[in-house]
């Protein structure tokens, strides 16, 4: 008899075992207050890469540099970059939009997508701007951007970007 009792007990928490690793392998691999369709997440992740894309109209590095991580880093066609790398670019930019009397009329955010994992948030969307170069309009200049933020003691950071201009249709 305590030979079947101990077999029915090692039964009970084997099959107990097998109940927990059953249940563990089949949950979600994000959570869903963390899976992106948040849309209170959303508009603040939109207003946030609208506000860094107007410092950048405004020729405002201050702000975005408040905006990057310490760790930040640029990714480009020719290099990975650091923060005061990427605020020395963009402000040459700027010089180079002045030169060329660059200006942004409207700008909007297109096909924005956000995925956020713990700390960690991933956002691509295009940028669609109009306005003008040397006095000659443009319309529909779109540039996809993918930005990655981590979020340090409930401020969100940037600590990567990359931007491509796609060509125009």
């Amino acid at each position: 008899m305590k030979r079947l009792t101990h077999t029915k007990s090692t039964e009970h928490q084997i099959t107990k075992l097998l109940f927990l690793l059953l249940m563990l392998c089949n949950l979600p691999k994000e959570l869903p207050a963390q899976k992106g369709n948040n849309k209170s997440a959303e508009a603040m992740f939109r207003k946030m890469e609208y506000d860094w894309l107007m410092a950048e109209f405004k020729q405002d590095t201050a702000t975005i540099s408040s905006m990057m991580d310490n760790s930040f880093m640029s990714i480009g066609a020719d290099a990975v970059g650091t923060k005061q790398q990427e605020l020395q670019g963009i402000y040459d930019n700027i010089g180079q939009r002045k030169k060329n009397n660059h200006v942004v009329d409207a700008l909007y955010l297109d096909d924005f997508h956000l995925k956020i994992h713990g700390n960690t948030a991933i956002v691509t969307f295009i940028s669609v701007t109009k306005g003008s170069i040397q006095n000659t309009p443009f319309n529909n200049r779109r540039t996809r951007m993918y930005d990655v933020w981590i979020n340090h003691s409930g401020n969100w950071k940037a600590v990567s970007s990359q931007v491509t201009p796609l060509p125009q249709k």
